[in-house]
């Protein structure tokens, strides 16, 4: 940890918390908390919702009553969530900042500074296979995919800062359980529909997003069922300047330095349109007052059609001919590049796909008076399929370009026409990715009579898990029965008119993609089909885990302590090859199995000082998978007069990311619907994976001789590398104020280092962790009153380390977006609605690291602009 963290730190724990907890006795004069504090866990789950504001109060008695370190978000009402996403509505909690996917919706979560995969998402406490119908399937995560879930299915957000022994081990940075609602716990014969129109001003496109959700139970209230279903269409569309292929180092002015210069300046257009269909269906059963029956099922379906289009002067193999170059801080930032026959470039991708999901989940309860016995198995399947179309192309031109101001921008030869590029690359990819998941459980929990400890919990749990994805690619033909050579006229006509909300684009052609796909099927491949390796693979893994917890309550002293042991068996598929030819002879199958187990002991403690202020400490060993991709068995490597001998490799053999983790907090509940809280949380982290080039002895058959021999392969490959630390710091503060206002903000702080390699520290280099944005911060202004209530919401993450790319780290800029909501009461049944999501329309950033990894303003890499949104709508209750 740094000196200026550390100093920071001390002060926090020296003054700012106990300067908080004296301040906090003012409040016991003036409030009596005595009725509130007598609130369990069941009472605040039924706690009557019906406004936003009296959603912040329940999830602050969620947080208030918990025994460990947790943040929720209820739902204002059944069917109402305060946001549109479930992401969205998670970005509201400190510590959690989230990410957007290309269409501009939030769809990852990252929690206190850790990478969206080193996180769990638990539906009703358990996981839920997940699959894509986007490109990035080719790059599966473990992360949990939030487009399957719509927020009006959601009754309450929890999100796990520290560990418990009886929730599920695979997490480092926190545990999100997103739980939907119990029909036993509802009214009766109660209904809701949601009607509303969401506008996407980029693509000016209105599409429909209806809702509903039924609840029934008998006169006996011994059994009911709960119907929910959603209906969401999307049209989005972003617009890019951009910088592709990264930044390359060359001596642009001839003066003996090295200077940095991009690999293709142009702009790019992502447009998608997408369609979900989600229902759940939940059974409750009681037949005596001490047994139930759960039965919770969610089927979900997406489809999803997107295309790419990107147009650039193509820098890379021009960049020796560049004059009147402009030089900052040893970038190039401006030159001009003389007429060049690979200098125009023009790519464009489709894709089109669904995935289908389905959760399943039998909860069996039986309860006497000092014991409870729950039993639990479920079964979830996910199936995704992408068909993907790319075509390349290239013209001969000059070009000139700049990077001033942080904005790509490039010029090129003005007589270009479409016919002048010819067709360079095309070929098709059917992609198919699916996941299952089954599980049983069995948890027994004891309560004592002691003056010291409340309950033990104990438990067992089995679950299989698998993973499978396959890539079968066909390249097409680049000249036509006569010899002649495709080009980019035959597929668009005019460039785009409305390029960045306007601008007219004079080299971003407008491709006709329903053209290309009916040439693609329509002609015979060039190659026959064949299985990409480097994208193929099957994955199961099967995890045991056994727990203990006892739960302790005395005087002003509750929490629980317990020890979470788990062993985790791996079999890895995949094919490999080692020939630079995809012969048959040279690929075979590959199969590698490990395994690896992991003691995971937690403590929380909660003391509470005073009637309203709540001193918190945990302390816990943690663990999270390595990302599937990592885990695949894959293997490929080429040999190249110029390049050498290189290959990449995944590592079944990885062990997880482990870290041990602290949290101290303390929470001043000044009235009901009110908090100040100060947390400080520190993660030292014992081992984290990272992409290393190593060297390694391969077989080779060279493809001209057909002689075997051993060479040395450079193999890019994931390894368990050096640890570090995380440490940082919440602010948390709630109040309702007078005549209808109230305020909601917070503030994270996030100092993360990583170890240095040796390699990293002879070449002056930073280590950086992914996905860590220093400073994180959001704030909400409410007013509610004689029907009318309104919002609004302002989010932001600071600068963030997502990928490298030849050597140079990869920064997402900082980025704070405004969002609006406003809601009208017309009857106690009628309720209008109207939002606006990034109201002030704001742009995202990328930027380039430079050579000791530490992101350079002058090495832009994208400016994305992801419009804004509306949606108009109405609830109506029944």
């Amino acid at each position: 940890m740094n000196m200026k963290f550390s100093t920071l730190s001390l002060a926090i724990k020296k003054s700012i918390i106990p300067t908080l907890i004296v301040s906090a006795s003012a409040s016991t004069l003036a409030a009596n908390d005595e009725d509130t504090k007598k609130l369990s866990k069941d009472d605040i789950e039924r706690i009557e919702v019906k406004s936003y504001a009296a959603s912040l109060e329940k999830s602050i008695n969620m947080k208030r009553f918990a025994n460990s370190v947790v943040d929720a978000v209820s739902a204002e009402d059944i069917g109402k969530f305060p946001d549109q996403t479930v992401a969205d509505a998670l970005q509201r909690i400190p510590g959690v900042q989230v990410e957007k996917d290309l269409g501009g919706e939030s769809d990852r979560v990252s929690i206190r500074g850790t990478a969206p995969h080193l996180n769990i998402t638990l539906l009703n406490g358990q996981s839920v296979a997940s699959a894509t119908a986007s490109a990035s399937i080719t790059r599966p995560s473990r992360g949990f995919n939030y487009s399957l879930l719509p927020a009006e299915l959601v009754d309450t957000l929890e999100v796990y800062k520290s560990a418990e022994a009886d929730i599920d081990e695979g997490s480092i940075g926190g545990t999100v359980v997103v739980k939907t609602r119990k029909p036993l716990n509802s009214e009766a014969n109660y209904a809701a529909l949601s009607v509303k129109a969401f506008h996407f001003e980029n693509a000016d496109e209105t599409k429909p997003y209806v809702s509903g959700l039924y609840s029934w139970k008998n006169e006996a209230s011994n059994f009911g069922l709960n119907l929910g279903f959603v209906h969401k269409e999307s049209a989005t569309q972003r617009d890019s300047k951009e910088v592709r292929f990264g930044y390359r180092s060359t001596d642009a002015n001839a003066d003996g330095n090295a200077e940095f210069y991009p690999g293709a300046v142009g702009y790019n257009r992502y447009a998608s349109d997408s369609e979900l269909d989600t229902a759940t269906a939940t059974f409750q059963y009681a037949p005596a007052d001490n047994l139930e029956i759960l039965f919770t099922n969610l089927y979900s379906k997406s489809s999803h059609q997107s295309f790419g289009t990107y147009s650039s002067g193509f820098i890379l193999q021009n960049i020796a001919n560049i004059t009147d170059a402009a030089i900052t801080d040893g970038s190039v930032v401006s030159g001009y590049l003389p007429t060049h026959n690979n200098l125009g470039y023009y790519g464009n991708a489709g894709y089109q796909g669904e995935f289908k999901t389905q959760a399943h989940d039998l909860k069996v309860t039986y309860e006497r008076d000092n014991y409870t016995l729950t039993t639990q198995l479920g079964y979830s399947k996910a199936d995704g399929e992408v068909s993907d179309v790319y075509s390349e192309y290239y013209a001969n031109t000059d070009a000139s370009f700049s990077l001033n101001n942080g904005t790509p921008e490039v010029v090129l030869s003005p007589d270009l026409t479409p016919e002048d590029y010819r067709l360079d690359y095309n070929h098709k990819n059917d992609i198919t990715n699916d996941s299952d998941e089954k599980y049983i459980q069995v948890d027994f929990e004891y309560k004592l009579d002691n003056e010291y400890f409340s309950a033990i919990k104990t438990g067992l749990k089995y679950r299989s898990h698998g993973k499978s994805a396959g890539l079968i690619k066909a390249n097409y033909p680049k000249k036509q029965t006569n010899g002649d050579v495709y080009n980019l006229g035959q597929f668009a006509t005019t460039t785009v008119s409305d390029f960045l909300g306007g601008e007219n684009n004079a080299i971003l052609w407008d491709f006709d993609n329903s053209k290309y796909s009916d040439f693609i099927n329509s002609t015979t491949p060039s190659t026959a089909p064949y299985e990409h390796l480097d994208y193929t693979y099957d994955l199961e893994e099967k995890i045991t885990a056994a727990y203990v917890k006892a739960t302790f309550n005395f005087n002003k002293l509750r929490g629980n302590l317990g020890v979470r042991a788990v062993k985790t068996d791996l079999d890895s598929q995949s094919i490999q090859y080692t020939g630079r030819s995809f012969a048959p002879e040279n690929i075979e199958p590959i199969d590698i199995s490990s395994s690896y187990e992991d003691f995971l002991p937690s403590i929380n403690i909660n003391y509470d000082l005073m009637d309203d202020v709540i001193i918190r400490f945990a302390a816990a060993k943690v663990m999270s998978r390595p990302d599937y991709d990592f885990l695949s068995a894959r293997k490929s490597g080429y040999c190249s007069a110029a390049a050498g001998c290189r290959g990449t490799e995944g590592n079944p053999d990885l062990k997880p990311y482990r870290a041990t983790q602290y949290d101290l907090s303390g929470e001043w509940y000044f009235n009901e619907s009110s908090i100040l809280s100060l947390a400080y949380f520190y993660k030292e982290i014992d081992s984290y994976i990272t992409n290393t080039t190593v060297e390694k002895d391969w077989l080779w058959t060279d493809p001209e001789t057909g002689i075997e021999e051993q060479r040395l392969f450079l193999v890019t490959q994931p390894q368990n590398g050096l640890g570090g630390e995380n440490a940082g710091f919440e602010i948390n503060y709630t109040q309702k104020l007078g005549y209808g206002f109230g305020v909601q903000a917070n503030y994270t702080y996030s100092d993360a280092e990583l170890e240095q390699t040796p390699e990293q520290i002879a070449a002056g280099e930073e280590a950086v962790l992914p996905n860590n944005s220093e400073d994180t911060y959001n704030a909400t202004v409410y007013y509610e009153n004689n029907g009318l209530s309104a919002r609004v919401s302002y989010t932001y993450r600071s600068e963030y380390f997502y990928t490298t790319y030849l050597n140079l780290n990869q920064y997402k800029d900082g980025f704070g977006q405004y969002d609006l909501n406003i809601s009208y009461h017309v009857t106690d049944d009628i309720n209008l609605i109207f939002q606006a999501i990034n109201l002030t329309n704001e742009e995202q950033r990328a930027i380039s690291g430079n050579n000791t990894g530490m992101a350079d303003s002058n090495r832009p890499l994208a400016i994305h602009d992801y419009g804004r949104r509306f949606l108009v709508g109405a609830q109506i209750k029944f």
